[in-house]
């Protein structure tokens, strides 16, 4: 009987235990890949919710989801440029949607920022274009002008109101990257709800303290966003100037009470109020105000949050050093 060779199963365990190898290798790959994901998508949601976007001086503005999960960070210069204009989708008499497409697009297209520059000869804060027909370079570079011409645009796309924030904003701006303006849909939806007053207190701004104030300034630009809302200056201005600018230290504290329209009541008055004492957090450091009282809650310049318990009221009350 002829003898049996022994099977040589070394080169087999070998082979299995390289394709076991590359089996786990390739888990651990996955897993690795996963992990960064996930470390990278709570990085960036970390990132809209805390304050990356500073000012030189630090200072920067928060606005709150409804819900109160999120909270998205601005400079004080986008915080402005915000307020316009919300402030004029506001005066416009449109719904606070508006606000939010046109928020979205700004920040798209120029950060809230009111660019010199952009692709070929796109300007401002929508990237408007000359050639185009959106107007001349001066035209374009006003603020309130390119917003007036991106709400002219929005109003006449049909059902603009219900279609998606980014499709919206498409239509109006006809973008190379349509679907890039969807990216800030909870920034814009966050800072609109505060900005048109749907939601009390929902902005405050974290500033450093007040070198100079323009309780005069302040009131001319309040009227400028909201003519309908009267403003009267109080309190002593001994700071030495003409133009009701005061320096810190030598003058004593100005304060200006901003007064609502008549007839509101209800909601609507409500709602005027927040408007009102929104525009005034965000232009605070603009015009260095100092607090802000508001339906008996306050802001100060040390924080974000507004303390207090909301009140009803038909009057704002900002205070200048």
């Amino acid at each position: 009987m002829a003898r049996r060779t022994p099977r040589n199963t070394t080169h087999g365990d070998g082979t299995l235990r390289h394709a076991m190898t590359i089996v786990v290798a390739t888990i651990c790959i996955v897993i690795a890949v996963i992990v960064g994901v996930a470390k990278l998508s709570a990085q960036w949601l970390a990132g809209l919710s805390s304050p990356t976007t500073k000012d030189d001086t630090g200072a920067y503005c928060m606005a709150k989801q409804t819900d109160g999960v999120m909270s998205y960070a601005l400079t004080t210069e986008q915080s402005r440029n915000a307020a316009l204009i919300t402030a004029i989708g506001v005066t416009r008499g449109l719904p606070d949607h508006a606000a939010t497409v046109a928020l979205a697009t700004a920040m798209q297209e120029s950060k809230l920022t009111n660019l010199e520059y952009g692709d070929r000869d796109s300007l401002g804060l929508f990237q408007q274009r000359p050639s185009q027909g959106w107007g001349t370079v001066e035209q374009i570079m006003d603020e309130t002008y390119a917003t007036n011409a991106f709400y002219d645009g929005l109003v006449k796309v049909a059902d603009w109101e219900t279609i998606p924030v980014e499709q919206a904003a498409q239509a109006v701006q006809r973008s190379g990257y349509p679907d890039a303006y969807a990216q800030w849909d909870g920034l814009a939806r966050a800072w609109a709800q505060s900005l048109t007053g749907e939601v009390a207190a929902g902005v405050g701004c974290r500033l450093p303290d007040a070198e100079t104030s323009d309780p005069k300034g302040f009131i001319t630009g309040l009227r400028n966003a909201y003519p309908s809302v009267a403003g009267a200056q109080s309190g002593t201005d001994d700071g030495g100037t003409t133009d009701g600018n005061t320096t810190g230290g030598d003058a004593d504290a100005v304060s200006v009470t901003l007064t609502m329209p008549d007839g509101l009541s209800g909601d609507d008055l409500r709602r005027t109020v927040w408007q009102t004492a929104t525009w005034a957090v965000t232009n605070a450091h603009h015009y260095g105000a100092v607090s802000i009282a508001a339906n008996g809650m306050t802001w100060t310049r040390a924080g974000t949050d507004w303390t207090g318990t909301e009140t009803a009221g038909n009057t704002v009350t900002v205070t200048f050093a």
